[in-house]
């Protein structure tokens, strides 16, 4: 399986190990694992992103009591998933999750994860003779082992450009690489990461049942296309050639399907240079077009030069000789990954990519085309000192502080219904998300520089015309000087990790109280932006040398998305928190609208959640996770309901800093490092 990424050493002991892991996964029936990371060596190659969905009708389920149907309609998806991965050579799928989207009668089934290629030495204990074992522990991955193919590159399922790995200039690599995990531990970046979105509106006519099931299976694939190229338009105009963290939610309405990709972008060192975008018409037009073509080829190129300073993206020079290699002829392929639809003499139109090229051309033939080029241009990138990413940690950055600061945001806007377009539609979905952006990046400003990680932004049709928007993650700050640091002594470092604690009572220290209705681009839109403290409020401000807590035994409970704490060890797990908290009003504008109502009820959610785990004799809540928020109202009647499903880790942790300062004490909870926790973002 995969003789393309098979090297001249130790190749027997290599494939003998391979079919040892492959039978040994093949007895379980569905070999994924849900885990996003990995110790180092686990993963032995990785083949890329690997997705189904399906489209079914609930009112088809002859006893909603019983799961024997949806076990059967998730078995199917599983399969697929499976054949999927074993078509790319791989022998499992890492990162999977499954999703669905249900509107009235109508239900989307959709499954993710990455192909990959597991190391057996991970799997199979003991089994392995101490000779073959040696052999193995000679042979393991390198840091560019999880990017080469594990496909046979004289047999590949799509199309390709495929070149040496630039690294160990031995084995073959493709030109970008998608993934549903988190960025391996022992792979070289070059320069930071960042995040990378693709947003996609399609309407849609009403329709029941049937007729409307068919109607959504026959926009998917379309779709699915559509965010694909999103993400590959945006990756190479940040100048790089690889996404993490890939998660593609398809949200279904009774108007219209709504599609958000998100990721983390990164350049891999073991990968090629990606080369430019370049922007083609396909009908030839008068002067003034040709030089409105050249102008937005200009503001690519000038994007692209800005994002590779930016992000610190300045790859060595490599020969064109040592890493040249042309992908095969059509005709030596003798199978490929294809849908049902396409058709045997569609093959070689598909293989876009044959030879080497310098550049990604768009073509420039219909209005659409026109916008997504100008859609590529106009997201903006961060505010100087803030940089995003969805997976836990920021690639490129190592020298994190102790101090956080998670927040939860929420946005509903109702669209106007006259004159509704595609176009239209796009515009208010990417100002929406890139205004709820600018509006966190507004509200961190205290904590430059800082990181937001682990962005998970969920997108829901709780209504006819009606978007809600919802994000959670966690800001943590990083130190610049960090070069500086590695010459002070252990006493130094103590006294500075102190002064990080104690600094960390200056997040929002005028914000708290005096930002409840910022101003937003949208009329019709229903948002605020509110930050909640932690119980004692005394503790924010500046003039005050200690909080009221600081002679409290009891603290405040700690709240992160991430599965850690930066600057904490975690000594105890107390188990997994899962909530479901439902309000409804019947007084909506007196409580301050949709903005106070939701603001409070998200503030008690956190609330409530803290002293769940304070009873439990926690201190931290980690891998928190907001799972649902179903927001629905009835402005006629004055009335509103939400419904908030929220889960995590209760934990006890201590501070590395008061592990060295006092090694052989017992731990206390540092509340004067936890009072400002809990920005609640409504």
């Amino acid at each position: 399986m995969g003789s393309g990424s098979a090297g001249k050493e130790g190749g027997p002991f290599k494939a003998l190990l391979r079919q040892q892991t492959q039978s040994a996964l093949e007895q379980r029936e569905f070999p994924f694992f849900t885990l996003t990371a990995f110790p180092p060596g686990f993963l032995v190659h990785v083949g890329g992103v690997v997705s189904a969905r399906s489209v079914k009708l609930l009112d088809r389920i002859h006893n909603p009591d019983e799961p024997e149907t949806r076990d059967a309609w998730w078995a199917e998806i599983r399969q697929e998933i499976k054949s999927h991965a074993k078509a790319l050579g791989c022998h499992a799928v890492v990162g999977y999750s499954e999703s669905t989207s249900i509107c009235e009668e109508v239900c989307i089934l959709s499954a993710s994860g990455t192909a990959a290629v597991l190391n057996p030495r991970f799997l199979q204990d003991g089994t392995v003779e101490g000779c073959l074992e040696q052999r193995l522990e000679e042979n393991l991955p390198t840091r560019c082992g999880f990017c080469h193919i594990p496909y046979d590159e004289l047999n590949m399922p799509f199309p390709a450009h495929l070149t040496y790995c630039y690294n160990c200039r031995k084995q073959k690599v493709p030109d970008v690489l998608f993934t549903t995990i988190d960025l391996p531990t022992d792979a070289t970046v070059i320069g930071k990461g960042c995040l990378i979105q693709a947003r996609l509106c399609r309407l849609k006519k009403k329709a029941q049942a049937e007729a409307n099931a068919t109607a959504i299976s026959n926009l998917l694939p379309f779709m699915e296309y559509e965010v694909h190229t999103q993400l590959m338009n945006k990756l190479k105009l940040k100048g790089m050639n690889a996404l993490f963290g890939l998660r593609i939610q398809i949200t279904v309405g009774e108007n219209m399907l709504m599609g958000l990709a998100s990721a983390t972008g990164v350049y891999l060192a073991a990968l090629p240079t990606p080369g430019g975008i370049q922007i083609a018409g396909k009908t030839p037009n008068d002067g003034s077009y040709e030089q409105h073509i050249s102008h937005m080829q200009k503001k690519i190129n000038d994007t692209i030069a800005k994002n590779k300073e930016l992000y610190e993206i300045n790859p060595p020079e490599i020969s064109e000789e040592i890493i040249g290699s042309p992908i095969p002829e059509p005709r030596q392929r003798s199978r490929l990954l294809r849908s049902q639809s396409e058709s045997s003499d569609e093959v070689t139109e598909l293989d876009l990519s044959h030879g080497k090229k310098d550049a990604f051309v768009l073509e420039i033939d219909d209005t659409d085309a026109m916008e997504d080029v100008h859609s590529l241009l106009t997201d903006v990138p961060p505010p100087s000192g803030f940089y995003s990413c969805n997976t836990e940690i920021m690639p490129g950055i190592n020298n994190w502080t102790s101090e956080i600061q998670m927040f939860t945001s929420v946005r509903v806007i109702r669209l106007s219904s006259l004159n509704l377009t595609n176009q239209a539609l796009n515009k208010n979905f990417n100002d929406l998300c890139e205004n709820l952006l600018k509006s966190l990046y507004f509200k961190l400003r205290s904590m430059i520089p800082c990181c937001l990680c682990h962005v998970n932004f969920t997108v829901s049709l709780p209504e006819d015309e009606l978007i809600q928007v919802t994000v959670t993650a966690v800001a943590i700050t990083f130190d610049k000087n960090q070069a500086l640091q590695t010459t002070k002594t252990p006493v130094e470092k103590s006294l500075q990790r102190a002064s990080t604690d104690n600094e960390e009572l200056l997040q929002f220290p005028l914000e708290l109280c005096s930002d409840s209705l910022p101003s937003h681009p949208f009329p019709p839109a229903k948002a605020v932006t509110v930050e909640k403290a932690s119980p004692v409020g005394d503790g924010n401000f500046r003039n005050r040398s200690a909080p009221p807590c600081a002679n409290s035994t009891v603290g405040v409970v700690k709240m992160t998305p991430l599965s850690f704490i930066p600057g904490a060890k975690i000594t105890k797990y107390l188990g997994i928190i899962n909530m479901f908290f439902i309000r409804e009003t019947t007084s909506l504008r007196e409580e301050g609208g949709v903005s106070g109502f939701l603001h409070a009820f998200i503030a008690e959610v956190f609330a409530m959640v803290r002293a769940h785990v304070a009873a439990l004799g926690g201190n931290a809540v980690v891998s928190y996770i907001m799972k649902q928020c179903v927001f629905m109202e009835n402005p006629n009647k004055n009335q509103a309901q939400c419904l908030i499903n929220v889960s995590g880790d209760a934990v006890v942790f201590v501070r590395e800093s008061d592990l060295e300062v006092v090694s052989s004490q017992q731990p206390t909870i540092n509340c004067q490092s936890s009072c400002t926790e809990g920005e609640v973002t409504t």
